[in-house]
């Protein structure tokens, strides 16, 4: 995985400022997703990169067995804090096992992004396939690679935008670049907030293509049952800004070790 530097990470209680959302229109998605993919609610759910644990309190109302792992332990230390009625570990998305299966898995908020290499996204699968039996659905929600090709959707090099965090308002001025070579955006993102020394951030991010994601898929045992550019499960030429997909896990289609 990538090293990464982001002020939220370090600071989850900001997070949830800078990324609001009061409809709790990813759970409900998600919700959408168990109906339409599974034809019911899953009585257990585990999710892979969880941040501060907020889209999976709002599923544990509907799922009575749900745990989050996430690489950060100041997200992990967070969602305990806030949330003490969902379970939550510290582990790498590549590498951890909690040595059982769960009916749904989710991999949300761009979090597959962080796994670069190829070995990165082959380990990251595996996981996924390790924690799922016959007929689980994995859900994934990252950015959409096709977006940004010619007619997809408004890509910004340079943002400049303002929060109010604690009271005080900040400045944040993010920079988008691309190593076409490898398929990584890089994101640079500059914060000034008052009173305080400027933070600088750095992230990069693995891009995905819908084609590419569904043979990958495929090589750990998941057939692509959908995908998504928008919450309304809309079909479309997916050019929008997030891919949301679908994907059910069979045992007998899983490749040989």
């Amino acid at each position: 995985m990538v090293q990464v530097r982001n002020l939220l990470y370090r600071r989850p209680e900001l997070y949830e400022r800078v990324y609001p959302e009061p409809d709790e229109a990813t759970p409900r998605l998600c919700l959408r997703l168990f109906e339409r993919f599974l034809g019911r609610l899953p009585s257990s759910i585990l999710d892979l990169g969880c941040g501060t644990g907020r889209d999976l309190a709002a599923l544990a109302r509907h799922a009575p067995d749900c745990v989050g792992v996430d690489a950060e332990p100041a997200m992990v230390r967070y969602a305990r804090a806030t949330r003490p009625e969902v379970r939550f570990e510290v582990g790498d998305m590549r590498s951890v096992r909690l040595g059982r299966t769960f009916d749904a898995v989710l991999c949300l908020g761009s979090a597959l992004m962080y796994a670069h290499t190829n070995e990165d996204v082959e380990l990251s699968l595996s996981t996924f396939a390790c924690h799922c039996h016959d007929g689980s659905l994995l859900v994934l929600d990252l950015r959409n690679a096709v977006g940004f090709l010619p007619g997809g959707c408004t890509f910004q090099e340079h943002v400049e935008s303002a929060v109010a965090l604690d009271g005080q308002q900040a400045s944040v001025v993010t920079t988008h670049s691309f190593d076409r070579r490898t398929q990584r955006m890089v994101r640079r993102r500059l914060w000034r907030i008052s009173g305080q020394e400027p933070v600088e951030d750095y992230c990069e991010y693995r891009l995905f293509f819908p084609a590419e994601l569904a043979h990958l898929l495929g090589e750990h045992g998941f057939e692509a049952l959908a995908m998504y550019d928008n919450m309304e499960m809309r079909d479309t030429a997916l050019t929008g800004a997030r891919l949301y997909v679908a994907a059910r896990y069979a045992v007998q289609a899983q490749r040989p070790a």
